[in-house]
């Protein structure tokens, strides 16, 4: 027998739940429905191909075979319309005659080498092509779900609708961060985010390597350091503005400071910039700064493909334009390219005709305002 209060601890683990791991929570929602093994499917009903997202108590040897096989050969999936409707529940049962089951190769190869063959399920969610489902299994000798688990199942059925409904909301979240996590990481410069405690919360790849390398700024445990106690002390207040929850002089938040590198190349420029300070219905938000550190010694990618595609540039134009860009002179482009200074000139006279400009100032202003510029990779060296 189960406990009186079983049902609503569960329901409460299974909000705590959240984005996390789920598989805790089928652990004990398979125990709380007389189960020997449970998992969370996801089955695209066009292409036949299932996963299962979630699972305790299957034999981990037989997981990586089911989105090709198994979900193809299993004769509970094979008819499609019980899984139209969220909400649905049904025993194996109902669906698939015992003599069929158990001549199945799903049966014989997946289901009967785990000892699994009564099955209960619950349609979670349905769009589409694909379903979600919780199923439930136990093994032969042990008599088929019967109405109480049945029941048992339908109680849980709209407070696991819910939670997933959350976990995709969390996921889209997450995606959504990552994603812009991985455009910063292609920036030529470091990224930074702190909250009101200096902590950090998160950085982009050049940030990362700029702290790491300990060249002028660090992190001590979380916080940021200049070497110099007075350019830490310069920081400080920079992110005391930029932090300031009253929100005060806006205009005069954050603000820039060169960090001097004891290795003697050239210092690093950091911009504190606030992001928000915002009273939200439930609480307050707390202040976010961000930490833009320019390494004036980063490589960045060559843009000759782009200068060629926007200007319509020869392979020759866009190599000495990259040049310029990176502050050689046309006398030291032309060497770093092996032609004279009268074929470079030469050609500067055609780029500028092609982007519209009269002198190398405008065009260096042109161009680095309407290219983006990237970070460089290293070149990656085999092991």
């Amino acid at each position: 027998m189960f406990e009186q209060d079983s049902p609503q601890q569960l329901l409460s683990r299974i909000y705590e739940t959240g984005s996390g791991d789920w598989a805790p929570l089928l652990d004990e929602i398979m125990r709380f429905l007389g189960g020997n093994a449970i998992a969370l499917i996801s089955l695209d009903f066009k292409c036949n191909l299932g996963s299962i997202v979630f699972a305790s108590g299957l034999d981990r040897k037989y997981l990586p075979s089911y989105p090709a096989y198994a979900a193809n050969q299993n004769p509970w999936l094979a008819c499609e319309r019980h899984y139209r409707v969220p909400g649905t529940i049904h025993t194996g049962e109902r669906l698939v005659a015992e003599d069929e089951l158990v001549r199945s190769p799903f049966y014989t190869e997946w289901l009967r080498p785990q000892n699994l063959h009564h099955r209960l399920c619950a349609v979670l969610s349905r769009d589409e092509a694909t379903a979600v489902f919780l199923e439930v299994l136990r093994p032969r000798e042990s008599c088929g779900f019967d109405d109480d688990q049945i029941e048992r199942c339908r109680e849980l059925v709209p407070h696991l609708q819910r939670a997933l409904v959350m976990r995709r909301r969390l996921a889209d979240l997450e995606v959504e961060r990552d994603a812009a996590l991985r455009a910063l990481d292609q920036l030529p410069w470091g990224v930074v985010f702190v909250d009101e405690h200096r902590n950090r919360l998160a950085a982009n790849r050049h940030a990362d390597e700029i702290l790491v390398a300990g060249d002028g700024l660090t992190a001590r445990g979380n916080i940021l350091r200049a070497d110099l106690a007075d350019e830490t002390a310069r920081l400080e207040r920079l992110l005391n503005s930029a932090l300031d929850r009253t929100g005060r002089d806006r205009s005069r938040a954050g603000g820039t400071l060169s960090i001097t590198r004891p290795s003697g190349a050239h210092p690093l420029s950091v911009a504190v910039v606030p992001l928000h300070i915002e009273m939200e219905p439930f609480g307050e938000r707390s202040p976010i700064a961000a930490l833009f550190v320019t390494d004036p010694d980063t490589a960045l990618d060559s843009h000759d493909q782009h200068l060629r595609e926007l200007y319509a540039l020869t392979a020759g134009e866009a190599r000495l334009t990259s040049w310029l860009l990176q502050g050689k002179s046309v006398e030291e482009a032309a060497a770093a390219m092996g032609i004279t200074v009268n074929t470079a000139r030469t050609r500067l006279k055609r780029i500028y005709n092609k982007t519209g400009v009269r002198r190398q100032p405008e065009l260096v202003r042109r161009l680095l305002l309407g290219l983006p510029r990237l970070r460089r990779d290293p070149p990656q060296v085999s092991p």
